[in-house]
């Protein structure tokens, strides 16, 4: 007796059309083939399309094609494709119980623009199932009407398959099987026999082919939701503004403060050297370089609670505004592992994202108490020369009697030194951005200082890594 609550199969259901799939690539393998049928009064050759179609047809289907009569005959040429055989393939066996799982991160989706932003959307984990191997054996017969006919499609197929062509079943990133070949394993030139009589005047050649493919078992799709950030907005506001949080009405703080809570708090290191590499450094709270148990500290540590690291594709993300909640101005790169130190990521920085200079470039950092034009560290003074100050240019040095004080840039115009292309005392409240020549240093003033655009210790909260 049969019970309701019997389950008869150990996995859901699926289908995913793969054999489906292989076959119409096959097909597609042969379709656009073409005869000459005849030539046009100037001799000029006519040519006609070759159709292909699946030659499993049903008896049934046949019959109604020829109009239940035998004495139609089909129309020629075509090709026409079939299975003929599928089998194991225990050559390409591995590890029937294998499992990869791959880190995927969408693009983030704004609804009010209808477009793709820069920014990491949903993230999900693929757990991978190994695939099981077969070899599928398909036949492709060339239907003629004649011998001429027959070796102008034989001659246009045959010199393709040397002795394979590769075929594509997918185009999805995350289908390890969507690639394979097909393979001519053998060819039958008539399906006649000599002598012959004058009835049949349909010639068939068959083609044999060979195609290794994988079908696979469904995979699971999981969307990851861990918290890598909790930001606590904290408001300071006066008193009448209470009323209006009460009920629920829009309100100015005085200002706000941000409490953020962020796995083990570590902080990390940003450095650019001179040849322009960039490397991201973990370190702890306290800017150490171990951890709780006084372990040297690595990336794949921190990795350990959050998935897989994935060269070139993971991402780092380090803030620029005072808000860890503005996405806005993030400068963006994609992380390597570096060849030695596992403490260390190297970072490609997407230079989209970095800062335009909004003051022209200057040629170096120089402290005019310690070197001057022509000294030997400092060429000749000459026109369009740009330094920016680490210090008060000294009262009748060898600056030619200018004047300008530490972060002004001055520049050489006319014989002389001038601070007119950024007065630092002037600028106490704007915010500038410029590149350090020498160095490729990128630089930005706060109002009160030159310090490096984005190089520097990151504190927990305002850098990022999206596996």
């Amino acid at each position: 007796m049969a019970s309701g609550s019997t389950s008869i199969t150990a996995v859901p259901y699926f289908y995913d059309k793969q054999f489906r799939r292989y076959i119409q690539q096959f097909i597609r393998l042969f379709a656009g083939f073409q005869f000459v049928v005849g030539y046009t009064s100037e001799g000029d050759p006519i040519y006609q399309t070759v159709p292909v179609r699946y030659g499993d047809i049903s008896r049934m289907a046949a019959h109604i094609q020829k109009q239940n009569s035998e004495n139609i005959l089909s129309t020629v040429p075509f090709i026409s494709c079939y299975v003929t055989k599928l089998d194991m393939n225990p050559k390409l066996r591995t590890y029937p119980q294998f499992e990869e799982n791959m880190q995927v991160i969408e693009k983030k989706y704004d609804e009010a623009t209808s477009s793709y932003v820069n920014e990491a959307g949903n993230s999900y984990t693929i757990t991978r199932h190994q695939p099981v191997p077969y070899t599928l054996s398909m036949n492709c017969d060339i239907w003629t009407s004649n011998t001429e006919q027959k070796m102008q499609l034989l001659e246009q197929i045959l010199v393709l398959f040397n002795p394979s062509l590769n075929i594509h079943t997918t185009n999805n990133p995350l289908d390890w099987s969507s690639l394979s070949y097909v393979e001519l394993s053998g060819i039958q030139w008539s399906s006649r026999a000599i002598p012959q009589g004058v009835d049949d005047v349909i010639e068939v050649a068959t083609l044999t082919f060979d195609m290794p493919i994988l079908i696979n078992p469904s995979a699971k799709v999981q969307r990851n939701s861990a918290i890598h950030t909790i930001i606590a907005n904290i408001y300071d506001v006066d008193t009448g503004t209470a009323e209006l949080i009460r009920n629920g009405d829009s309100f100015t703080p005085l200002f706000t403060s941000y409490k953020i809570v962020t796995l083990e708090n570590y902080k990390m290191r940003f450095t650019v050297d001179n040849a322009g590499i960039a490397t991201a450094k973990i370190l702890n709270r306290a800017n150490g370089v171990t951890d709780n148990d006084s372990q040297p500290l690595t990336w794949d540590k921190v990795f350990e609670s959050f998935g897989d690291f994935r060269a070139d594709i993971s991402q780092i993300r380090l803030k620029q505004t005072d808000d860890p909640g503005d996405t806005s101005g993030d400068i963006i790169g994609t992380l390597a592992r570096h060849s030695s130190d596992a403490s260390l990521l190297v970072a490609t920085i997407d230079i989209d994202t970095i800062p335009a200079n909004t003051k022209t470039p200057v040629d170096r950092i120089v402290d005019p108490e310690l070197s001057y034009p022509g000294d030997g560290t400092l060429p000749a003074a000459a026109n369009g020369q740009r330094y920016l100050l680490s210090n008060t240019i000294p009262q009748g040095s060898a600056w030619g009697g200018a004047s300008a004080d530490a972060n002004d840039i001055i520049q050489y115009s006319a014989g002389a030194w001038s601070n007119s292309t950024f007065d630092a005392s002037a600028n106490t409240t704007s915010t500038f951005h410029t590149t350090n020549l020498f160095t490729l240093d990128k630089l930005k003033w706060t109002g009160s200082a030159w310090i490096n655009a984005y190089e520097g210790t990151y504190n927990p909260g305002f850098w990022r890594i999206y596996l």
